[in-house]
């Protein structure tokens, strides 16, 4: 829009409401379903000459905390902070991540550190040890426990406020509240039951969180946390105190991947191998990072922000992205386009479950459960393995504007035709979810196909065919110029499909 639209604006259009699209391909990212999980059903096309800025304006919460985050970023940029710098620094302490250069957001999951560009369990965790940190000093007053507990609660729910209580946001503060009463408590059951009762409460008020993602790895990295990194911990007991920090560093570290991981697989479908590597340069200086950051918003607020502060910021994370960015380049250690589902998925997490569960008491019983664990997730191996090799289907893509159309034999996959990229995110996306292994273009002519005993026809721009009687199917691509009623008279197709190239 050409009108500069803000948090609180309303605005007045005159255009039609329209429902959003789902998924027209196989194994596609389905747009409406993620919408309605957020409670979003239709949607408005407008030009900015069909859209009017109205007087009114709202006096929300959010409002209020759009203003404060405007003039923190007002006062970032007046003290020379700016580019890919600027854009981190929003993402990590505002949780605005809209201007991300688009490569840059790609290092960050490459590297496997693209959870520190949303605020999360993460920042909100590490925010709390520093405030905890800081209040310190009340705990040797009269019930200063109590009182460090509720100063600490309002300061993570001001800060929640001012990154503009999105549901992310809403879900790690409600998380690291039950966590600061299950440690005021100072009991581990204390804990998994005060983070059990805050995804209950946060479920009762949106049971559609249960689809979102980020509730669902936020809560398993920190339940991972808190049950399995006590069990790896105690494998290893470093004799000096630098190694045992990175020691455990390392262990929170694999603990959380662990718990997340085969979720992360079933949705990204990439594993970062040099994740490790990545959180043991960038967790001991990402504490430092926030704590500067919140400082020098307070700073900005204020308007009392030195230039000299936010150079040096800005050197900071100039070099934390640089890091990113290198690590990114190491391509052969991200293993991307793997195959998921989610029946692999359930019986991952029931091996990693079970086998924690044997840990903690190495009994026949539980050694059997491992082993039958172990046993259910190869054969879901197998059984998927045999399903896409017995399968064969002749596919006819929804690409707009370009026709894409593909014979699958087994885990083959041969495109017959197609004018697009082949790494288009219609065939990569079919590629993962039906576990192809081999892949060739076909360069030909031919638009007549013999397929499961069915004469399929495909008519391009040229309409240019030879006339056979009896076909069984007609696949139109790149609007023809013919005569459909005459086509339909000689041919006498049973089915005729018009491809997204037609236009």
């Amino acid at each position: 829009l050409e009108i500069p639209l803000k948090v609180g604006d309303f605005v007045f259009t005159n255009a039609f409401i329209s429902e959003v699209e789902g998924a027209k391909n196989p194994f596609q990212f389905d747009y409406k379903s993620y919408l309605a999980q957020n409670q979003i059903y239709n949607q408005i096309f407008a030009s900015p000459v069909e859209v009017r800025l109205l007087k009114l304006k709202s006096h929300s919460v959010k409002v209020l905390a759009s203003d404060i985050r405007d003039k923190i970023i007002y006062e970032f940029e007046k003290k020379g902070l700016k580019g890919n710098e600027l854009a981190v620094v929003k993402a990590l302490l505002l949780g605005e991540r809209h201007e991300l250069a688009a490569d840059l957001r790609q290092s960050y999951a490459a590297a496997g550190a693209i959870h520190i560009l949303a605020i999360s369990g993460l920042h909100i965790g590490i925010i709390m040890l520093l405030i905890s940190f800081v209040l310190k000093p009340l705990e040797s007053l009269k019930n200063g426990k109590t009182i460090k507990l509720i100063l600490l609660v309002l300061i993570l729910w001001c800060y929640a406020i001012i990154a503009g209580l999105s549901s992310s946001v809403v879900r790690a503060t409600s998380m690291f509240t039950a966590i600061g009463f299950g440690l005021f408590i100072n009991r581990k059951t204390a804990i998994l039951n005060t983070l059990a009762l805050s995804a209950l409460i946060l479920l009762l008020l949106n049971p559609l969180y249960l689809f979102d993602v980020g509730f669902k790895m936020s809560y398993l990295a920190v339940l991972a946390i808190v049950l399995i990194q006590p069990k790896i911990v105690n494998i290893w007991h470093p004799k000096f105190k630098v190694v045992h920090y990175f020691w455990q560093l390392l262990t929170v570290s694999t603990a959380a991947q662990l718990g997340v991981l085969p979720l992360s697989l079933y949705y990204f479908h990439q594993f970062p191998g040099l994740f490790f590597l990545t959180n043991m340069v960038i967790l001991p200086f990402l504490g430092t990072i926030l704590g500067l950051g919140l400082l020098f918003m307070l700073l900005a607020y204020i308007g009392f922000l030195p230039a000299i502060f936010i150079a040096i910021y800005q050197f900071i994370i100039l070099v934390l992205n640089q890091f990113i960015v290198f690590i990114a380049h190491q391509e052969a250690f991200l293993l991307k386009n793997i195959s998921f589902s989610l029946l692999l998925m359930l019986t991952c997490y029931l091996v990693i479950i079970s086998a924690f569960y044997w840990m903690s008491q190495k009994t026949f019983y539980r050694t059997i459960l491992v082993c039958l664990s172990v046993l259910s997730l190869q054969s879901v191996l197998i059984y998927q393995k045999y399903q896409s090799a017995k399968t064969n289907e002749f596919i006819v893509f929804n690409n707009y504007k370009t026709p894409l159309i593909a014979l699958k034999n087994g885990v083959d996959l041969k495109i017959l035709r197609t004018s697009d990229r082949l790494d288009n995110a219609v065939l990569t996306n079919f590629k993962i979810g039906s576990q192809i292994t081999n892949f060739e273009v076909l360069k030909t002519n031919q638009n007549l196909f013999l397929i499961n005993d069915k004469k399929v026809l495909v008519v391009d721009k040229s309409a240019v065919f030879e006339p056979i009687k009896q076909i069984d199917i007609v696949v139109l691509t790149e609007s023809p110029k013919l005569n459909l009623e005459r086509l339909i008279l000689q041919q006498k197709p049973k089915l005729i499909i018009a491809d997204g190239s037609n236009y």
